[in-house]
């Protein structure tokens, strides 16, 4: 029995999803995700490897697994491994695709191949089979991921699969039959696409699946190019149009080469969703009688064909950018095959023609499928229509209008989302209107919970509030009569400013008087100055006469004695006469000259005294210009303390008037208070109250 399990092709790093369910979005086989958990994960045995879920994921939870590592490891140990390489390549690596070539082989692969030839061989079996069997119509298989879905979720379009290999298999049958050297070799599949290593398993050939992508990482760790690498032939014959094969339509257009209408009979469709729904609808439209309108599908699962498989860079370039390297190619093989003269146009044989009469046998690119449903049978169950109404009941979606349908689940409908719920694929919490609700339903139990401790808190805040009440009150009343003392102090106390202001005004008065007056002293004192410095003046002239006098009384003595002497000259009788008038001189002369000295010593003291006057009256003068000044200073200080009184006066009649408003308000806080404490204890009472109201809250 031929085993339905499938293989892992794509891996989930726990450590980096976060739930955000855009891999379900983006999935055809939904199922094949579990979001029961903390992360999405997913069960290889109902994916069908498509990678749509990799290039969505915008964390990088989600990669694909290829054979790379186990692939460079047997070339290490010198294994003998040939490689197929797929006509993808050249849209991959920039039409480097026969460097590709040079790099495998430095790498120790011993030969390599061009799909594109097997791809020219799968085309010589489709249209073999469909002239020999004349099917109804065909749906072409060279896309694993295709191939998967249809033997999982779709089993009834089995029997519409090409019954023949894909271009890679038809290669490595190829290799086998016609290559004898390389019979025993392992063959590695240089891929676009992770899901071919299934392929593989599938039919039981093929040793590993290489993606480009690791092979570019390789390069990119290495520091190297591709195009550093020499350009070298393949192994095996070249392809003509079949290296279209990769790009959207290039089945089509290379089976153009036996049927020039071909166009008109294939249905060319690729990109998820529009392939996907087009198979889950095949067969209803096939009862019909509706379909199929085309007797060949080509159909690829990617929008971009091969060309932008999930193990390529390719994702998210243009479409012209990445097809015009394979048209390129497509034109210089075609090239190779023309007919060089007229002769071999009419009569010959194509020369690719005869190449692949040479490769190819009757069954030997023969290919069956498998009916893997009864794994996702096995898995997933269908529910009941009450089973749903249960779901939907208790995702709170018991009306048609709750059942939104907005996919931000990742599922198509709420229904798809009951039954990966159902099946434990799923769970309530990542429905957005669940998670509304029960939100609100929260909000609601929160708010019941909440109001039962402020009804219970602000009842007792309340009765500590209206203790509070009448204490304050009785503090209020407290207050009031303090305010009236202290309006009457102050009352006195701007009276007594009053009164002091007045005082004030009379000093200023009196100082003033005193301010004139001791400026009318100074006056005098400046006058007396004058005066004892005249009298210095004259002291100083008497004390000159006074010498003058004493000169006098000197040569007065001198003459007294000369006539004494003319005396005793002149005889007794006229002598005596002039000796008593020389003694009457000289008499005379003595007392002048004692009076002259006592005179003198009168006027020296009294000079000495009027200096002395003078020095007293300069420092008399000084000190009465400090005290001018002093009585300046305490006119101005005084001047200040008055203004100062003034405005304390003013500031006294404001403080009045403020303590008069202040009496009133505390006359109108008495009152609030009374009637505060009238609303405290009806705040109370409907407090109490909502008791009764918040048990009709529903739980």
């Amino acid at each position: 029995m031929e085993k339905l399990s499938l293989r892992p092709v794509i891996e989930v790093l726990k450590d980096k999803c976060v739930n955000c369910h855009r891999c379900i979005m983006v999935c055809p086989a939904k199922m094949c995700n579990n979001g029961a958990g903390d992360i999405v994960d997913h069960h290889p045995d109902l994916c069908i490897g498509c990678g749509e879920c990799i290039t969505a994921c915008s964390h990088g939870a989600r990669i694909g697994i290829d054979d790379f590592d186990s692939f460079m490891g047997d070339l290490k140990h010198r294994a003998d491994i040939i490689a197929i390489v797929a006509p993808a390549v050249a849209a991959n690596f920039d039409g480097k695709y026969l460097e590709m070539n040079g790099f495998l082989k430095s790498l120790g692969v011993k030969a390599v191949f061009d799909v594109s030839f097997g791809a020219e061989l799968t085309v010589k079996s489709y249209v073999n089979h469909m002239k020999k069997n004349k099917p109804l119509t065909v749906i072409a298989q060279p896309c694993p991921t295709l191939v998967s879905f249809i033997e999982m979720y779709r089993p009834e379009l089995i029997r519409y699969l090409a019954p023949v290999d894909s271009p890679m298999m038809h290669t490595i049958k190829m290799i086998k039959k016609y290559y004898a050297q390389y019979k025993n070799c392992r063959i590695a599949a240089i891929s676009p696409c992770y899901s071919k290593r299934r392929e593989f398993d599938a039919v039981g050939m093929g040793d590993y699946n290489v993606g480009f992508k690791s092979i570019q990482k390789y390069l990119d760790d290495s520091g190297k190019s591709i195009a550093d690498f020499p350009a070298l032939d393949y192994d095996n014959p070249p392809a003509e149009r079949a290296v279209l094969f990769p790009s959207p339509g290039g089945l089509m257009r290379t089976v153009q080469r036996y049927d020039s209408e071909a166009a008109s009979h294939t249905r060319k469709i690729e990109g998820s969703p529009e392939v996907y729904h087009y198979f889950a609808y095949l067969s209803e439209a096939i009862k019909k009688g509706s379909a199929p309108v085309y007797g060949l599908i080509d159909c690829l699962n990617c929008g971009m064909g091969c060309n932008g498989g999930p193990a390529t860079n390719n994702r998210g370039k243009h479409l012209d950018d990445v097809e015009y390297l394979v048209e390129r190619r497509q034109q210089e093989m075609r090239k190779k095959y023309q007919p060089d003269t007229l002769w071999r146009k009419l009569f010959a044989r194509n020369k690719l023609e005869k190449l692949l009469d040479a490769n190819w046998e009757e069954g030997l690119y023969s290919r069956s499928y498998t009916d893997r449903s009864a794994i996702f049978k096995g898995m997933v169950t269908s529910p009941t229509k009450q089973q749903l109404e249960d779901m939907f009941a208790g995702m709170h979606k018991e009306k048609d209008e709750d059942r939104l349908n907005c996919g931000a689940c990742g599922y198509k409908s709420c229904e798809q989302m009951a039954v990966a719920i159902i099946n434990g694929l799923n769970k309530p919490e990542n429905c957005r209107h669940f998670v509304e609700i029960e939100k609100n339903l929260q909000n609601v139990q929160e708010s019941k919970r909440m109001l039962n401790e402020v009804y219970n808190h602000t009842l007792q805040e309340m009765n500590k509030s209206i203790n509070g009440l009448e204490d304050l009150s009785g503090r209020i009343n407290e207050t009031a009569s303090y305010v009236l003392q202290s309006s009457s102090a102050i009352e006195r106390m701007v009276e007594n400013t009053r009164s002091i202001h007045t005082t004030l005004e009379q000093n200023a008065a009196s100082v003033l008087k005193l301010n004139e007056s001791s400026e009318e002293g100074k006056e005098r004192l400046r006058k007396i100055g004058e005066l004892i410095t005249q009298v210095a003046q004259q002291s100083d002239v008497l004390i000159e006469a006074s010498s003058v006098i004493s000169g006098i009384a000197g040569e007065t003595s001198i003459l007294g004695m000369n006539a004494a002497i003319e005396a005793a000259h002149a005889g007794e009788a006229v002598g005596k006469g002039f000796s008593v008038v020389a003694g009457e001189i000289r008499k005379l002369a003595n007392n002048s000259s004692r009076q002259a000295g006592e005179i003198s010593k009168s006027l020296k003291t009294i000079k000495t005294l009027i200096e002395k006057s003078m020095e007293s009256s300069v420092q008399a003068r000084e000190q009465f210009d400090a005290v001018v000044s002093l009585i300046n200073t305490v006119k101005n200080e005084e001047l200040r303390i008055k203004d100062a009184m003034q405005t304390q006066d003013s500031g006294g009649s404001q403080v009045l008037e403020s303590l008069s408003r202040i009496n009133a308000l505390i006359t109108n806080i008495q009152d609030s208070s009374r009637n505060l404490l009238v609303s405290g204890e009806a705040v109370i009472k409907d407090i109490s109250s909502l008791t009764d109201t918040t048990a009709e809250i529903p739980h």
